[in-house]
């Protein structure tokens, strides 16, 4: 993965990227489904890479900031997903927390005259092909 976008975000925003926030920054771009602050740091630990929690949340909120990370209100809990740099929408599928991101699709809708939309957000939640199938299996009657 190239950082070099990323690192020039972070550096507008006067985060300074450590060695350990770097590798943060790689399991969670690797990560194949959104995850939780803390399921994010049980996965830095898991990676042996030594940083706090509050680490992990000022990461994320920076990554939020400069459009990197993308949170989902699921169920009462804010999950984070890894997007890279270019604008998108996102299929988040509720059963396995997997987003799939969504390039050529454009939601259409009517904003009213004299409205300026400067940013607009759109995604989709339901169950992938994987979890309804699995939950078909699973369904004897």
């Amino acid at each position: 993965m190239d950082k070099s976008p990323i690192k020039e975000l972070l550096n507008e925003q006067k985060f300074r990227l450590t060695s350990e926030r770097e590798s943060l920054l790689d399991v969670f771009s690797r990560s194949s489904s959104m995850v939780t602050p803390a399921q994010l740091y049980e996965l830095a630990q898991q990676h042996d890479i030594r940083i706090g929690l509050t680490t992990v949340y000022r990461l994320l909120e920076v990554l939020t900031k400069i459009g990197v990370a993308t949170p989902f209100l699921v169920d009462g809990t804010i999950y984070y997903a890894y997007c890279g740099c270019n604008h998108h929408h996102h299929f988040v599928c509720l059963s396995c927390h997997r987003v799939t991101d969504l390039h050529n699709s454009c939601p259409s809708f009517h904003v009213p005259e004299n409205f300026d939309v400067i940013a607009h957000r759109s995604d989709a939640y339901g169950t992938c092909p994987d979890c309804r199938k699995a939950s078909e299996v699973g369904c004897n009657p």
